[in-house]
């Protein structure tokens, strides 16, 4: 019997809660989306429950388990989106650490409160740190000759969701960011193309960030 998969994350987020989604999604895996629907009184009364008091968290037959990468990590090894093989899973786990790096930079920008400071670091964040990451994939993908448009392999992987869901906020922010990174861009359109992902994207709810 398959396992009974529950997931919570802010329903009104994506944020760092939005990759296991999509992993789901992509694996073609039914879960159960359990909110909450807000970060308030929803959030109150849920936190006590979860492991560390915070989200998002997996449940597996009633098992519940905390950090957003190792979710995402266990969830593409149960569904064969990590790789073919350890060498595959080498380059998946690469790509996605380095898109963990430029989750905590934009994170870090988010979170200055004076103006001037923040201004600051968003022109450094623009203009310096999300090039050289964007370089060091685009540069690690051509040595590693992924072929049919993915990242790694021939086929999709976690690496190819982690890369799709940062940049949707980067690109939204930045529109012309990827004009220096081509497979980056051939990639970021293909992964809505894809069926399972298409009609993810089509019906899930707006949200703020």
């Amino acid at each position: 019997m398959p396992p009974k998969y529950k997931y919570y994350f802010f329903k009104k987020y994506r944020a760092r809660g939005e990759l296991a989604r999509l992993v789901f999604v992509a694996a073609g895996v039914e879960y159960e989306d359990v909110g909450p629907e807000a970060d308030d009184q929803d959030w109150a009364a849920l936190k006590p429950t979860v492991p560390a008091g915070k989200l998002p968290v997996l449940e597996v037959d009633g098992r519940m388990f905390a950090e957003s990468v190792v979710i995402s990590r266990y969830l593409a090894r149960e569904f064969g989106l990590d790789g073919r093989n350890n060498y595959e899973k080498l380059l998946t786990d690469t790509i996605v650490d380095k898109i963990i790096q430029v989750r905590e930079m934009i994170g870090d920008v988010y979170h200055i409160n004076d103006p001037v400071k923040k201004a600051e670091a968003e022109k450094k964040l623009v203009e310096e740190q999300l090039p050289a990451a964007l370089s060091f994939l685009e540069k690690f993908v051509e040595k590693n000759k992924s072929s049919g448009g993915f990242l790694v392999g021939d086929k999709l992987t976690w690496a190819d969701l982690a890369v799709f869901d940062i940049l949707e906020h980067v690109v939204k922010q930045n529109p012309d960011i990827l004009a220096k990174y081509p497979k980056l861009a051939a990639n970021f359109k293909l992964v809505p193309t894809l069926p399972r992902v298409s009609e993810y994207l089509k019906s899930r709810p707006a949200t703020d960030v």
